[in-house]
């Protein structure tokens, strides 16, 4: 066996015998740098777009699961009486720099939103990117249902 193999084969033993305490120690590191990543990204945008580009060239499989597993969860989450012609209406008058979001996201741990006009708002590019699948608590309290 050669020095190589033998690292494989101990890392791979290592790896099984200690998942927890590695899974520990990453969820620790992510946390202890998440400020440090975003700060990078900031400063590195044309740099991470490259990344990014070069990934999903890489990739484009990736890219496309995730896109059919997203409108899948739109699909099912658009109920009979949702009006579509007002929901088309919203997505076409969106202004420029802004998304349309979810109020209540499609897809969440404690709650799933519905693909209904009453549930979408427009929201700052940033913002949308900030708040990714996160309940917007202060919109649910103020939106109003007509």
């Amino acid at each position: 066996m050669t020095r190589k193999e033998y690292k494989r084969e101990y890392d791979k033993k290592y790896y099984t015998n200690n998942l927890d305490k590695i899974k520990q120690y990453k969820k620790e590191y992510y946390l202890k740098n998440k400020d440090k990543k975003k700060e990078y990204r900031l400063k590195n945008k044309e740099k991470y777009k490259e990344y990014k580009r070069l990934s999903y060239l890489k990739n484009p499989h990736i890219q496309k699961a995730l896109s059919a597993k997203r409108k899948a969860t739109k699909l099912k989450a658009t109920p009979k009486f949702a009006d579509l012609k007002k929901i088309k209406e919203i997505y076409r008058n969106c202004p420029k720099g802004y998304h349309v979001d979810h109020i209540v996201p499609l897809s969440n741990k404690l709650v799933c939103g519905l693909h209904v006009e009453w549930n979408l708002q427009y929201l700052s590019a940033k913002e949308n990117m900030t708040k990714s699948n996160k309940l917007s608590w202060n919109n649910c309290a103020t939106h109003h249902i007509s």
